[in-house]
């Protein structure tokens, strides 16, 4: 079955511009480019990296077991932050939003969610909407994560209707997208990022795309200690900002924040933080403990 998946992603890319959000790849010309990668250096990076404010996000998961150690763990990181000059949030499990709400109220420590459903009330046991969490103190919302995707079983037309949802409620969603090992070693790591953007980004207008981050993790280096090397990420992130140029023009490609997520450590965080086109990173395991996470929130710049 292996060898069908170069196949199948190929036909999916061909099919991208059914998905793009605004319509922008009218021409052949502009098909071909989405599809190959758009390999064209993006040359103001650069100089915009300075516009682009970076964001450190921490992804606690299904993590700590209790709301007493969730407190104990934000107040360590709400101390570690101080002073940073990147914008700081921590993603948190649902009960625990509220009491971390406590903790990070006056600091520069910003609360999100890990999920939402995307209805706004009714018979959905078990389902937590955009208002609760909002309610709760969340200004972010993770869309898309790898694991609800796989452990979950989120397709990208539910990502999408959550992409929306969060958006329609004033918050801001971080999309996540990134491919599987066996892709990554197909040579497909783009081909997939191109078809989940087009498709969880699909109805985002310009103006909306101010408050989406997206957060490139390579599945493969979640969780298994592998990091994808820093010229392999700025290859990838370089390629979803040609994305956003094509399909959104050259303004919200240049002021959208790409966060790289995927085992990120105190020891990688520096060289990731110096490509041009990481304008961040979304860290899991290293964000349950403070002085780790506070060493990659105080990242030092190349």
């Amino acid at each position: 079955h292996m060898q069908l998946v170069p196949l199948c992603l190929a036909l999916a890319v061909s099919c991208v511009s059914a998905f793009t959000p605004s319509g922008v790849f009218t021409s052949t010309s502009a098909r071909l480019g989405a599809v190959k990668g758009l390999r064209s250096a993006n040359r103001a990076s650069m100089w915009m990296m300075a516009e682009r404010r970076p964001i450190i996000a921490g992804n606690w998961k299904m993590n700590p077991e209790t709301v007493d150690e969730a407190v104990s763990l934000a107040k360590k990181i709400v101390d570690a932050a101080k002073g940073a000059k990147a914008e700081v949030a921590l993603c948190v499990s649902h009960p625990y939003l509220y009491p971390v709400k406590q903790i990070v109220a006056g600091s520069n420590v910003d609360l999100g969610a890990q999920s939402i459903y995307f209805e706004q009330k009714g018979a959905f046991t078990g389902a937590v909407s955009t208002s609760m969490v909002k309610s709760c103190g969340a200004k972010h919302v993770l869309c898309g994560h790898s694991e609800r995707r796989v452990v979950f079983k989120n397709d990208d037309a539910t990502i999408n209707k959550k992409v929306r949802k969060v958006l329609n409620e004033g918050l801001n969603p971080m999309l996540c997208i990134g491919e599987l090992k066996e892709e990554y070693e197909s040579k497909l790591n783009k081909a997939v990022c191109a078809l989940q953007l087009a498709k969880d980004l699909k109805g985002v207008t310009k103006e909306e795309m101010a408050r989406v981050t997206i957060a490139y993790e390579p599945v493969w280096a979640i969780g298994t200690g592998l990091t994808c090397d820093p010229a392999t990420a700025q290859d990838v992130h370089t390629f979803i900002r040609g994305w956003l140029r094509e399909t959104y023009g050259g303004a919200v490609a240049d002021s959208t924040r790409i966060l790289y997520g995927g085992s990120v450590t105190p020891d990688t965080v520096d060289e990731l933080m110096g490509q041009p086109d990481i304008d961040g990173c979304l860290v899991g395991g290293a964000s349950l403990a403070a002085d780790k996470f506070g060493r990659i929130i105080q990242f030092k710049s190349k």
